[in-house]
């Protein structure tokens, strides 16, 4: 799983709102970003059903949100998150009304035949 928080809140900011994305499995939280560790994670997580919470955690919980999924995850899939929590003391970019959040799952790359590699794509057409 790769976690990845657009966290634009300053490491230095006194503000009590700021956010912290977390994911938990079956309760127990599994990553986190917050504002002063705002680098991607990744965690591995073996093949199979997950039941997952997205998390954005707040000082005052009447800011907090959260949404759960299962995810069903098999060899070699990659479950990637992203979110853009609202950011509460952003001068140079408004920020959004609520936590918006990506979820979406890469698979590897399925081998094909010689055959198909070696044919070219028909070229694009262009509407007039």
């Amino acid at each position: 799983m790769l976690l990845v928080a657009e966290i634009r809140e300053p490491v230095r900011s006194f503000t009590n709102r700021a956010g912290v994305v977390s994911i938990r499995e079956n309760g127990l939280e599994i990553c986190s970003r917050d504002r002063f560790v705002k680098a991607p994670k990744f965690v591995e997580l073996p093949p199979g059903l997950h039941d997952m919470e997205f998390l954005v955690i707040r000082l005052r919980a009447s800011r907090t949100s959260s949404f759960r999924r299962a995810v069903e995850l098999r060899a070699g899939d990659v479950l990637v998150a992203l979110c853009d929590p609202v950011q509460p003391n952003t001068f140079y970019r408004k920020s959004r009304p609520a936590d918006s959040w990506f979820v979406g799952i890469l698979s590897p790359v399925v081998e094909v035949s010689d055959s198909f590699k070696t044919r070219r794509p028909p070229p694009p057409t262009v509407a007039p």
